[in-house]
């Protein structure tokens, strides 16, 4: 073999070798791109009736504005007064969890947005935060097929001392026991199914207790009930319960 010839044949080895790292890196990137899980789409729904001196952007605004903060989410807010109540199919066919905080309004929401959230949850394609009042509303109870209602309830203002009773829940990472300085009170019997979990327990100076942060799985969705949220108290601005409800959205989009 000539020195040209094996000069040629050092080139197109060469080639080759580098055409074969190229392809390894591509691909590599290919699997990281394919790997990485993409921004869960929380979608924060209200009613819209808290007071503006304790929530002056209402309570889709004060969760939204934590929740961007953190990594791996996109929100979106809605409410009881946009088009299809916030809830058209389009919008709620773009979200992956929904966090409802209702109260005064209950059944001014339309039955067939209700029907639709309820769909949603149990195919699996939407998981479903109640907070506090929402125990009332149409897609919780329709979830639940019971009537949801505390046996006994106040609104004193009295604290909150929340317990983690299942330390062990997704729910309940990074969190510790903590007081809620002014809240209102629910009370057990809280008529709702038997849930999976009870991850915090609520009590009060004067004995009452209740169930404070419970789940379930309806039929392929997951739910969660978390108690605390009175919109006369600026309950959703204390740390911990916005960790609650930043831990449960990825428990229920199945993320923990």
């Amino acid at each position: 073999m000539s020195v040209r010839d094996r000069a040629h044949l050092f080139h197109r080895r060469a080639f080759a070798r580098r055409a074969v790292g190229a392809c390894a890196l591509g691909l590599l990137a290919q699997g990281t791109t394919q790997g990485a899980e993409s921004p869960l789409r929380v979608r924060v729904w209200c009613e819209g009736t808290a007071p503006k001196t304790v929530y002056p952007n209402d309570i889709d605004g004060a969760l939204a504005r934590d929740l961007v903060r953190r990594p791996g989410l996109e929100v979106s807010r809605a409410r009881l007064s946009d088009d299809a109540a916030g809830l058209s199919d389009q919008a709620l066919d773009a979200t992956d969890v929904l966090i409802w905080w209702g109260r005064l309004r209950h059944e001014e929401l339309p039955a067939d947005r209700a029907a639709a959230v309820i769909k949603r949850v149990k195919a699996g394609r939407l998981g479903f935060i109640a907070l506090h009042g929402s125990c009332g509303s149409k897609p919780f109870k329709g979830l639940m097929g019971t009537s949801c209602e505390p046996g006994r309830w106040r609104e004193d203002g009295q604290p909150e001392h929340v317990t983690i009773h299942d330390p062990k829940h997704p729910i309940a990472h990074g969190l510790a026991p903590f007081t809620i300085p002014k809240a209102d009170m629910f009370a057990e019997p809280f008529a709702v199914p038997k849930p999976e979990s009870v991850v915090l327990m609520s009590s009060w100076d004067n004995g009452e207790s209740i169930r404070s942060g419970m789940t379930w799985t309806i039929d392929r969705g997951r739910v969660v009930y978390l108690r605390s949220g009175h919109a006369a108290f600026p309950v959703l601005f204390h740390p911990s319960v916005r960790q609650v409800i930043a831990n449960s959205v990825t428990w229920v989009a199945r993320r923990s």
